[in-house]
């Protein structure tokens, strides 16, 4: 009896653990939205209002960006310096790609990140304002999106995984 209580309750406690973790993800997603935000916030003001270069303003967001997209920052100046690829809409294409599986976005999410490289560096100051303006308003769009998916789809997960075990418990006794 003492070994189908303890087998029971590590089920229904190991159900609830993996429910939980998969709603966390929908919690990361809505950071790490903010913290690209907040990056491209710090970016913006590099390039656009102390007018340092690319590489530089990489640098430094990579430096002061929180670290679950920082290394986006840090490999992006890192191709830039060794001239790997035609420019920063590569660069920067290929280390969200061959990373893709560090971050908890959705496809549309990094779209829009993929995106914002295409324009990155075109154009005079008040194109590229408008540019981070427009790629700003569409990732807050987005994380308006991942707000209400974290609060219905995370309770969602977290009462099934604990239901689910629940459920193999009483079938196993």
């Amino acid at each position: 009896m003492v070994l189908k209580l303890t087998v029971g309750t590590v089920l229904l406690f190991s159900s609830w653990a993996i429910g939980y973790l998969i709603s966390l993800k929908y919690g990361l997603r809505v950071r790490q939205i903010e913290y690209f935000i907040s990056a491209l916030n710090s970016l913006e003001n590099d390039i656009v209002y102390y007018s340092n270069p690319l590489p530089v303003a990489m640098k430094r967001i990579a430096d002061r960006s929180h670290k679950s997209i920082a290394w986006v920052f840090e490999e992006t100046w890192e191709k830039l310096n060794n001239r790997e690829g035609n420019g920063i809409d590569e660069a920067w294409k290929q280390v969200i790609n061959n990373n893709i599986d560090l971050l908890f976005l959705t496809g549309e999410d990094i779209e829009i990140i993929v995106d914002f490289a295409k324009e990155l560096g075109l154009g005079n100051k008040e194109t590229q304002r408008k540019h981070f303006e427009y790629t700003k308003i569409l990732l807050i769009q987005q994380k308006g999106k991942a707000i209400k998916e974290k609060e219905k789809n995370g309770k969602i997960f977290n009462k099934l995984g604990a239901l689910l075990g629940l459920a193999i418990v009483i079938i196993l006794i």
